[in-house]
């Protein structure tokens, strides 16, 4: 009876029934979730790549694939709960790196923003009227079954309908038709078709655009929202020749796939090209063209000195105030609330206040300066004076935080180290610059760090005070200002007006950018370090 029971207790559990349904049901629907995640992402990769972003495409296959496994290999469902962010990350963050250091080494630009099939594809909707061709205003027409027809009036006043597979037939304005009549005789129906007019006609551009009217030996084309014609493609490409073809002139302009453009015997290009990778062009043009290396340097320069004068000036004058009211006074509070108020309020405020003030035009500051010193200071002509301005905006915006910040620092240091020092006989400065600035720097090092990186990436202030300007001489496309930073440089670049936004170009300076920033950083970090020995002596 005791071995019985012994083998009893031996007996492994049995899953009940309804645990592995339960099992079961869960990895059913698991299943179908992930079969539905992945659909979505293949049918998104597969327009993706079919409008040419092929990097994208795969982005979007790696992070379903990659989920699909955390889910269906046991040993990596702890990941599960990461997984969402895990995708988001590498969608929103880690792709876009990866497609600006893409980007960095390619022609992608304006005139270059294309596929080579999608460049062809686009050039061959460019039309032409032939010599001899007549050209149409047009009005159009729907019936109830879909179809489009086109009212067409000619130079000479002549007027015809055009409807797709017939003849033109003649018709007269005021007569034709059923009225009411338009201003140009234009009857509201003819032959069963009605006037189109406001949003109508222009949803139906879209329909009628690659459509043809009449027959084939007079066929009638849309051109644009008002003309109409026996209108044929300007350009065709030809596979044998690698060239597309003008037909307007006859000339070949053949492919050159090394730079991504179609060029003509004379040297001239078409008016669009392709998008292909060149290499590291983009990278030694930076350095080797004058017109780009020269402001380029004097940009970097000035990015590193307004980081460094902004970050001394705000710490500075923040610690300044936070001496000055680290004691205790009826209405402090209310003091340090109202020096609060311009890093409460939202910078592009304060920013256009600031850019009012400084008008050269009735701004109150230019307006003070002009009646005490009499004269008005160049803010936005002068290079000398726009930085000064742009540093005391900075400085107006940024020296309560590190008023804050001091504050705090200034509550943790030990009193008793000053107690020492007053037996000692230190005076005022002698504590200051060995016992309050070693302790503070400690504690606010990396603070100081991160306010340096961001007034090195500071675009906000840069472009809402003066756009950079005044603008350096022999910078036109893009025109670069004497306050611009290297972000905002690199905006003009990518973004901005006055020239080719080009992209390529652009990706290649915020590599150059990132590393600059990277070894400053590292830089500081071991600055930071010191800081801290110089603490652990105090």
């Amino acid at each position: 009876m005791a071995a019985v029971q012994a083998r009893a207790t031996n007996i492994p559990p049995q899953e009940t029934p309804s645990v592995t349904q339960s099992s079961t049901l869960g990895f059913i629907i698991r299943l179908i979730a992930i079969a539905i995640v992945n659909v979505i992402a293949f049918w998104l990769a597969f327009n993706v790549a079919r409008d040419g972003n092929l990097f994208l495409a795969v982005t979007l296959v790696v992070i379903a694939l990659a989920v699909s496994a955390i889910n269906l290999v046991p040993g990596l469902w702890p990941l599960r709960w990461l997984a969402p962010g895990m995708a988001l990350l590498t969608l929103l963050v880690i792709y876009p790196m990866l497609y600006t250091v893409y980007i960095a080494f390619t022609n992608f630009s304006d005139g270059h923003r294309y596929t080579k099939e999608a460049a062809v594809a686009l050039m061959g909707k460019t039309k032409y009227l032939p010599e001899g061709g007549t050209s149409y205003q047009w009005q159009v027409f729907k019936d109830d079954a879909g179809n489009y027809a086109l009212w067409l009036t000619a130079a000479d006043e002549s007027t015809f309908f055009a409807v797709p597979g017939q003849p033109l037939q003649p018709v007269t304005p005021n007569e034709s038709g059923e009225g009411p009549y338009a201003d140009d005789g234009v009857p509201a129906v003819l032959n069963g078709y009605r006037l189109l007019e406001g949003g109508e006609r222009f949803q139906a551009l879209n329909d009628i655009q690659n459509a043809q009217f009449g027959t084939e030996d007079q066929p009638i084309g849309i051109k644009s929202r008002n003309e109409a014609g026996a209108f044929e493609s300007k350009w065709v490409f030809d596979a044998e020749r690698n060239a597309l073809i003008d037909q307007e002139t006859g000339l070949p302009y053949i492919a050159n796939d090394s730079t991504g453009d179609f060029v003509a015997a004379d040297g001239t290009k078409a008016p669009l090209g392709y998008w292909v990778p060149i290499g590291l062009q983009n990278f030694t043009r930076i350095f080797t063209t004058v017109s780009v290396s020269d402001p380029l340097i004097r940009v970097f320069i000035w990015t590193i000195a307004f980081a460094f004068f902004s970050v001394v000036t705000s710490f500075a004058l923040g610690l300044l105030v936070a001496l000055t009211l680290n004691v205790s006074f009826p209405g402090i509070k209310v003091v340090k609330s109202l020096l609060i108020i311009p890093y409460a309020m939202p910078g592009m405020i304060s920013i256009l206040v600031w850019r009012g003030m400084l008008n050269p035009n009735g701004g109150v500051i230019t307006t003070t300066i002009q009646n005490w010193f009499g004269f008005t200071p160049p803010w936005q002509s002068d290079p000398g004076w726009a930085k000064l301005a742009i540093l005391m905006v900075n400085l107006w915006l940024s020296f309560p935080y590190f008023m804050l910040i001091c504050s705090g620092a200034l509550q943790s240091i030990s009193t008793s180290i000053y107690e020492a020092a007053d037996v000692d006989g230190a005076n005022g400065w002698q504590k200051f610059w060995s016992l309050t600035l070693p302790l503070l720097l400690v504690a606010v090092g990396p603070l100081l760090i991160a306010s340096f990186v961001f007034n090195f990436n500071n675009y906000l202030l840069i472009e809402a005070l003066f756009q950079g300007g005044p603008t350096m001489v022999g910078t036109n496309a893009p025109p670069v200002g004497h306050t611009d930073n290297l972000i905002s440089y690199t905006f003009r670049f990518a973004f901005g007006a006055g020239g080719t936004r080009d992209f390529g170009f652009a990706s290649a300076i915020a590599i150059i950018i990132f590393f600059m920033v990277g070894a400053l950083t590292l830089l500081q970090f071991r600055l930071t370090k010191r800081w801290e020995e110089v603490g652990d002596n105090v």
